[in-house]
């Protein structure tokens, strides 16, 4: 088992890291409240969660659970309010200390964040992260959120939760895709500021795939580790320190938005290739260095071509991207793996060139460059 402290004055908590630890979780939380409002979604709950209610019961803690269906596109008002509702019927009748219990993936975690930052002007919550992609990226941060009118996470707070206790056997339950993709924010790690664990994610991706015990504990760790390092300098992403993590997300937002991809990581890897790409454009980044990269995320068996999709609409959907700054746009543009620079108001034409999938220069590049490494 391994604690990292998120040092963020009062707002500090602890990130748990371990296997089979869940039946330890009371020794976390014992000052959080008397009351364990769980949300959760049906796959993971019928797996797990009776476990989970068994051990808070256990230890004097009451608890309700709430599911919500599978998908991003149910991280919305409608789930909010429903939530809300199942929140407010068990806290209400009795004077209780409740505190809401991320158990799932990310769309659970920004869903119960969310909830948590703005019930009562603020709750405490917990992060039990079950997905790969929660583990290393999302339980992480304070930032929460729904999406709206088509536009991810525009509806948000930040909200840093009191514990987020990482139980790594409960990835066992996870299909091999949600694990591959969510090996695209973990490939972020590295191109942004890390190229010595870029270079370890080339060497072992395989077994980070098979779930293979140590190198897991590596990844998870190491991820979990550069995102608290850049949160605890820029919290609130007011300093433009903390805007690196959205490398291959200003464009992946806008595909997932749109439908292009199914899943989060297989749009990031694409919006990383892209913006990959818009450094090479730029002058900024060796085509040998956007080869690598591309690489990586191929051999992982994410996608690194963007189908094809109306390039106008997803211009649309970039303009109302948080990530702009007064209507310009601004992306985190690698320099080389392991150093990235967020560079504004890039012209339109090379965004578009980065995205259309009919640029015969890119796609003649891209489809070659895979045999050539």
């Amino acid at each position: 088992m391994k604690k990292i402290v998120v040092n963020l004055e009062n707002r500090s908590y602890p990130i748990i890291i371990g296997f089979d630890i869940l039946k330890d979780i009371p020794d976390y939380i014992k000052e959080l409240g008397d009351s364990a409002f769980i949300i959760s979604q049906p796959k993971i709950f019928s797996l797990c969660g009776n476990k989970l209610k068994d051990i808070f019961l256990k230890s004097g803690i009451s608890c309700k659970e709430f599911l919500i269906d599978e998908g991003e596109e149910n991280k919305s008002i409608d789930s909010w309010i429903s939530t809300t509702k199942a929140l407010i019927d068990f806290d209400e009748p009795v004077k209780r200390r409740t505190f809401v219990v991320a158990f799932g993936g990310g769309v659970v975690g920004d869903l119960g964040g969310f909830i948590s930052a703005v019930y009562r002007r603020g709750i405490n919550y917990i992060q039990i992260p079950t997905t790969l992609l929660a583990s290393v990226d999302s339980s992480v941060g304070g930032k929460t959120g729904i999406n709206f009118s088509g536009i991810k996470n525009i509806i948000g707070a930040f909200h840093q939760p009191s514990l987020v206790f990482s139980d790594l056997s409960l990835l066992k339950t996870l299909p091999k895709e949600e694990i591959i993709s969510a090996m695209a924010e973990v490939v972020k790690y590295g191109v942004i500021c890390d190229y010595e664990f870029f270079i370890f994610l080339e060497k072992n991706y395989e077994k980070i795939i098979s779930l293979e015990p140590n190198s897991l504990f590596y990844t998870v760790e190491k991820s979990f580790t550069i995102k608290k390092t850049i949160v605890e300098e820029d919290e609130f992403e007011k300093k433009g320190i903390r805007t690196i993590l959205n490398f291959g997300h200003t464009i992946g937002h806008s595909l997932e938005g749109l439908g292009v991809f199914k899943r989060h990581g297989e749009a990031i890897s694409a919006g990383m290739v892209a913006e990959a790409y818009l450094g090479v454009l730029l002058g900024i980044l060796k085509k040998e260095e956007k080869r690598r990269i591309e690489n990586l995320l191929f051999n992982i068996g994410l996608p690194i071509k963007i189908p094809t999709c109306n390039l106008d609409n997803i211009m649309k959907v970039l303009i109302h991207d948080k990530k702009f700054i007064h209507g310009k746009t601004r992306f985190v543009i690698p320099k080389t793996i392991g150093r990235v620079e967020v560079i504004e108001g890039i012209k339109e034409d090379l965004v578009k060139e980065s995205i259309n999938p009919t640029c015969t220069a890119r796609n003649r590049e891209m489809s070659l460059n895979i045999n050539e490494l």
